[in-house]
């Protein structure tokens, strides 16, 4: 984990505060706006905090989501709020911070799954199984495969995809399924002006 620069931050660049945690801007926004919520004391991770420091980032997180309200432009059609606890979470600063990301319709093909997309692949559970209810076990999504049922190709390509500049795909044949998994990826790169050949069977 890197140092602790969140108590380097001076001030005067927060951006509103509590008894015991603060507010600024992230360094480096997923969305226009996104925000970390601080606690004051150095704590390491949300499960570390006292009850009182818990409950004042989460009110500081409601005052930071009224003012992204009042001041975004658009104003965000929804937010994802959450934490990094632990370096196998990805935590990179030892102390405890919530991230609020605005949100907007279409910032993304397919948004449903919002923070499950932390792990490739296994986002939406809605995708190919309309009738899943979350919590209660499903049949498994469809995916691309090595060959082998232990060994699946596709959350090693998921993420890669929309940043890709050429992208060739050779397959025998064509399913809807496995369709359903690759076009949201395929899409986001062609949107980003990648070369895309898709060689299939009939």
């Amino acid at each position: 984990m890197r140092d602790n620069l969140f108590l380097e931050i001076p001030r005067e660049s927060w951006l509103c505060e509590n008894e015991l945690a603060f507010a600024v801007a992230d360094g480096f926004p997923v969305t226009p706006g996104h925000t970390l919520v601080i606690t004051k004391r150095q704590v390491p991770t949300w499960f570390d905090c006292t009850p009182s420091e818990q409950q004042s980032l989460m009110d500081l997180v409601n005052v930071v989501r009224d003012r992204l309200d009042r001041t975004l432009q658009p104003r965000p059609d929804g937010y994802n709020v959450g934490f990094n606890a632990g370096t196998a979470a990805g935590q990179t600063v030892p102390h405890v911070h919530v991230h609020v990301i605005p949100r907007y319709a279409g910032d993304v093909d397919d948004p449903r799954g919002g923070v499950r997309h932390v792990i490739p692949g296994k986002g939406n559970y809605l995708r190919g199984n309309a009738s899943a209810v979350p919590g209660r076990p499903s049949a498994a999504p469809p995916s691309l495969s090595t060959g082998h049922p232990d060994n699946p190709l596709w959350p090693r390509l998921a993420h890669r995809l929309p940043a890709a500049a050429e992208i060739d795909i050779l397959a025998a044949f064509v399913q809807p399924s496995g369709l359903d998994v690759v076009q949201s990826s395929l899409f986001a790169a062609l949107r980003a002006g990648a070369a895309i050949r898709i060689l299939v069977g009939d």
